[in-house]
């Protein structure tokens, strides 16, 4: 063997070696996936919203959780064909259950909550209604109209239960549809970036809207309580469980 076949030889078994150390593919270590509670693991009182969006659920895996928030519509005739099956799962296993209404900017506020509480007729809630008021998924209207129609909403939904309803929104939904209008209502706030709960005092926060749950086919909303345990208490005595009727 020449020194020049030689050399080559050994650059090639020099350069094949430099492959397998740096690119044959390894098998991947274990990495345990970070808690999704993490950002409001200060709160004990934990819960979860969700509609058809989150595909199939493992009630059994959930029966922990404090509470629980199911959408029921949408403007004034789209319905979420899983709340019947969450409402039941989540009442057999005593978990208190609320329910929401996405609200459309587009469309009458009296007719989608008519809309809303003909799909409640008859059920027995435990935390008050809530409607969902959000720029996304939603049509550009101006802002004095939107107003209106909530106005009206709200109105209707009085007419057919005790306790006054929660908003659900964000930062700029707030500040755009609920701070002068609604300021003495409940708020729940959808907040993973730069708004925080304190700017704006919510009751209920949605921290985390991403979160991969065992028991939930596609990702999870995760939400808390913002009070101790106690509080908890206090807030469910005070909202005793109802019965929505359009009587």
């Amino acid at each position: 063997m020449t020194k020049t076949v030689y050399a080559l030889l050994l650059l090639f078994v020099g350069l094949l070696a430099f492959l397998v150390y740096f690119r044959w593919p390894t098998k991947k270590k274990h990495v345990k996936p970070g808690d999704p509670w993490e950002l409001a693991k200060s709160y004990e009182v934990r819960g979860l919203d969700l509609s058809h969006w989150n595909g199939r659920v493992l009630y059994d895996d959930l029966d922990t959780l404090d509470f629980v928030f199911l959408k029921v519509s949408e403007g004034d005739d789209r319905v979420d064909d899983t709340f019947e099956q969450h409402y039941e799962a989540f009442r057999e296993r005593d978990i208190p259950v609320g329910a929401y209404h996405f609200f459309r900017f587009d469309v009458d506020g009296k007719e989608q909550a008519q809309h809303f509480l003909k799909h409640l007729d008859g059920r027995r809630l435990q935390l008050p209604l809530v409607i969902d008021v959000e720029q996304h998924g939603n049509r550009a209207i101006p802002h004095e109209k939107v107003k209106k129609r909530l106005h009206a909403f709200m109105k209707e939904l009085k007419r057919h239960t005790k306790h006054q309803p929660i908003f659900y929104t964000n930062g700029d939904g707030y500040r755009d549809f609920i701070e002068d209008e609604f300021g003495n209502h409940t708020l729940w706030l959808s907040s993973t970036n730069t708004w925080r709960p304190t700017m704006m005092d919510c009751t209920f926060w949605q921290f985390n809207i991403d979160a991969d749950l065992m028991a939930i086919t596609h990702r999870a909303d995760l939400n808390v309580f913002r009070g101790s345990r106690e509080e908890w208490e206090e807030y469910l005595e005070e909202h005793k469980p109802y019965v929505i009727s359009m009587n």
